[in-house]
Formats: C-alpha cells, structure tokens, sequence
C-alpha cells in the first residue's frame, strides 16, 4: 500500500537527495520546513549547502507543476508542500504553536486523521520522534543513509603456514597467497608451532607479504600488537594511498598516523609536507568565540594533535629533557610550519583547495558525513595519501550515528579497492587506566 511520508527538515539538511528515496510513495513536506530551510541557505557550513542544494531541487521541480498539488518524482512518487492541515486544536494543551516542531506535528497529526493511508513522520531529530510517538504518529529514522559494519572477525583472514612458506617469509618477505584474498587485507599466519605472523595481502590479492616488527620501528615508534603491526605496514606502504584505521581511543589510531607521516616527509621526504586536520564538533558545550589570529582561535580543536606531536618531537636524549623541552617540542613544531613541511588545519577550509605530494591525516573522521568525507578525499591530487582515523562509537554531531557516518559508508563501499585499505584497532595501549576506562565505563 502506498504510504504518506511527511518529511522533517532535519532529513533533508542531512541528505537534500531524500526526497528521491521514498519510491512510489508521497512525500510531504509542511510549509514550515521551507521557512527553516529558508533560515539555514545563508550558513557557511555544509549545513547551509544543504539548505541550498534542497531549496534549488525544490525549484527545479516547480517548474514542472505547482508544488502545492504535487509534482511527480523521477522516483515514482509524488511530492506536494503542504499548507493546510494545520488546525493546532489536536495537540496537547500548553504546547507552544511557534515552534517548528510542533507546527509539524500538527500537520502530521491531522493527515493521520484523515488519510486512508498510513502516514509517516520521518526525521533524525530524536525528541521529535519521541514527541510524536506521544501525540499518536507514526515516526521513523531516514534509514536509507544507515549501513552495518561487518563483525571484526569477519575482515582478519587466517592462513597456515608450512615450513616452507615460513622460510621464503623471513628471506623474500613474501610468497604466493594459498587462496585468493581481498586487497590488502589483514591476514594472520599461522605458523606449525600455532604461533602468528601479521601478514598483508598484495593489492591483488595473490600475494602475502611480511614485514618483521622488528623493522617497522617509525619515527621511533614500535607496533604494541599485531593490529598496530598491521597498521604500519598500510601507513608505510606508497602503494597504498587511502588507509582507514578505526578503533576507540587509546588504540594508537593518531600517534601511529603523525609517527609515519613525519618519517616519511622530513626523514624519507616521499612528501612534501604532513598536513593534519579535524572536524570542530565539541565534546560538551561549545566554549564559544576565542580571542585572537585563526591559530589561537583553531588551537584548541587541534589540541589532540599537537598532544601527539610534543611526545613525538620531545627530546629523546636525557641530557636534552632536562632543558625545557616543551619550549624546544614548541620551536620545533614552529620550525616546521615555517618551512611548509607541517600545517595543522581545521576542515573548514579545505573546500576548493587541490592537495598533492602530501601526507593527509584526517583525526576524528567519525563526526563527517558522506558528503564532507567525498569532498575531503576528492581534495587529494597526484601522490597524496589520506589517513582516516576515527571511533564510529564516538560519534559527536548531532545528526551522525554508529551507521550513517561518512567513514561506515567508506568501509564498504571502497572494501576490496587496491588503493585502499583499513585496520580495525581494538587493543588500548595508552595506559591501563585508559584500557579499563574504554571497556568497563
């Protein structure tokens, strides 16, 4: 049966693509949503693109038909702006008629009513659900922008090993894959004492190769375990050009990304220069405006990864720590954004700008969504490498979840691709505290 689904802003500042994924069924969009896509266009941040994108769709498919009689989709279904159906009486007393939410739900509450079809409320604002659910409409998610992750297990390949394979191992560092295997996948070896080796596969999937950890040692940084192995050997491999590494915090996802990026741009000068940026999305209330030149003002978002870079830049010889060394890990930090070969940015202002020959790490990637993941990757020009690294359940903004954020969709859809490869890190090796922090609270 056809159904009515009324369609909540949030849903569509999240995807301005919505309105085409509902089939055959009609899709309502009250007249109040355009007043807050109204408010939103002028916003300089994708929310505002959003609202843009939205509102020209809108006016495409005016001129097909008068919106308020509805217009048909190339999905099939049909979308019409709603104007009447507004008679606030069928809410609870007390509520407040100006707010948006609330005008929407009258709309909603009135079209149950009265159409034989079921209607539908879809929106990503939790409370709006619940509120509806309270007043007596049916309300669901936007699920059409959800995807599952694969269990941990399901992307490490196991492999036996004999005698043989383990010696052309430790004297060619590879040998031919007994099966074929995805591109660049994480794969154990198990030796004929059952003990492991942390192999990679080749990009084409014939191939394992080995890496001893002895010799993966960068920027004077030692794997901890075999994931953190695993993920080196992507970090340090040119040939592949997009990594993912995904774990909770404490896992070594920015310290190993930072120790390999500035390794191979000041030691090995493969690159021009390791950029690294993060999305602004507080954790908590948002400290507001800063004082200040746009460094003072993006330096407290940055903090993490300047945390990263004074334990990786301090001083190793005991003679030096004992001078000032945060003043030396501070001029050494200065040093190198002076000469182009460090620039740490927020993402704000990545739009537009084209990035070769650069080792690009992207912290926190859990908090953007498809769009802003494809317009970061799409920045990157010839011999550039993008390192993601993110928690999917540690996810900050506000209309983003476990299964809709930029770096889920990434995982599958680029799985398999020679270019790219991923590491799912679970083993805290920040301290003990930090492990026990992670799983038990």
């Amino acid at each position: 049966m056809q159904k009515v689904y009324v369609v909540d802003s949030s849903v569509l500042l999240h995807d301005p693509n919505a309105i085409y994924e509902f089939e055959d069924n009609e899709i309502v969009i009250p007249y109040v949503v355009l007043e807050e896509l109204e408010s939103k266009k002028r916003i300089a941040d994708n929310v505002g693109m959003s609202a843009r994108e939205i509102i020209r769709q809108l006016d495409s498919l005016r001129l097909t038909g008068p919106l308020a009689s509805g217009v048909k989709l190339k999905s099939g279904g049909v979308l019409r702006i709603e104007l009447n159906h507004s008679s606030p009486e069928v809410l609870p007393l007390f509520y407040d008629p100006s707010l948006a939410d609330n005008r929407i739900l009258t709309v909603s509450l009135n079209l149950t009513r009265e159409e034989k079809r079921p209607v539908v409320l879809v929106t990503k604002d939790i409370a709006m659900r619940v509120k509806a659910d309270a007043v007596g409409v049916k309300t669901q998610d936007y699920y059409n922008d959800k995807v599952v992750l694969p269990p941990i297990a399901d992307e490490i390949f196991t492999v036996a090993l004999n005698d043989e394979n383990v010696n052309f191992l430790y004297r060619l560092g590879k040998i031919s894959a007994p099966l074929t295997l995805p591109s660049n996948a994480c794969v154990k070896g198990i030796l004929p004492d059952d003990s492991i080796l942390p192999l990679m596969s080749s990009p084409s999937g014939q191939e394992l190769y080995y890496n001893p950890p002895s010799r993966l040692g960068t920027w004077d940084i030692m794997p901890k375990n075999i994931e953190q192995t695993w993920a080196l050997q992507l970090l340090n491999n040119p040939s592949v050009s997009l990594v993912n590494l995904m774990g909770p915090a404490g896992t070594g996802k920015t310290l190993l990304a930072l120790a390999s990026g500035l390794e191979q741009t000041l030691h090995s000068e493969m690159y021009s220069r390791l950029l690294c940026a993060r999305p602004i999305v507080p954790f908590g209330k948002d400290i507001g405006f800063l004082p200040g030149e746009k460094e003072d003002k993006v330096r407290p978002y940055m903090q993490p990864i300047y945390d990263n870079l004074e334990l990786l830049l301090r001083p190793k010889k005991e003679k030096d720590r004992e001078k000032n060394s945060d003043s030396i890990v501070d001029s050494a930090i200065d040093l190198l954004k002076k000469k182009h070969q460090l620039e740490i940015e927020v993402l704000t202002y990545i739009r537009g700008r084209s990035i070769p020959n650069q080792f690009m790490i992207i912290d926190e990637a859990q908090n953007l969504s498809v769009h802003e993941i494809k317009t970061i990757i799409t920045r990157a020009g010839e011999g550039t490498k993008i390192v993601l690294c993110g928690d999917p359940d540690q996810i900050d903004h506000p209309y983003l979840d476990k299964e809709s954020n930029g770096v889920a969709h990434l995982t599958l859809r680029l799985k398999g691709k020679p270019f790219y490869a991923q590491v799912r890190l679970t083993q805290g090796e920040r301290s003990e505290l930090a492990s026990y922090a992670a799983e038990l609270l």
